[in-house]
């Protein structure tokens, strides 16, 4: 069972997410509100996988996708905008995949767990 650590600055948006995901069988081991709080939740909690936003205050998720990965090798890292046209991005910074978070729904969820 794959453990899944939020990043989003919204919290109406992390608790949505944390239903979808509970749903498909995933566990969500922490939320964050920013990526130097994200990298002390990866620190603490150890997770699989990151769903991180990436209109984040501060370091955009763009720019904390390799930090975060640095503190942990096999940690992998879905980004997620409100917005289209991250795909080249996320893939340059070595994220698994680009979500518009509007077409996130219970099946895109549980593909990460296949993937």
């Amino acid at each position: 069972m794959k453990r899944i650590l939020i990043v989003d600055d919204q919290p109406a948006f992390r608790r949505q997410l944390r239903q979808l995901l509970t749903r498909a069988g995933m566990v969500v081991v922490a939320e964050a509100a920013d990526i130097p709080e994200a990298k002390e939740m990866v620190r603490r909690f150890h997770p699989d996988l990151a769903v991180v936003d990436i209109m984040l205050p501060g370091i955009t998720g763009l720019e904390g996708v390799p930090q975060l990965m640095a503190l942990r090798g096999s940690l992998e890292v879905v980004l997620v905008s409100a917005y289209r046209g991250f795909y080249r991005a996320a893939q340059e910074v070595g994220a698994k995949a680009f979500v518009c978070k509007g077409d996130l729904d219970l099946d895109t969820v549980r593909g990460w767990v296949c993937d």
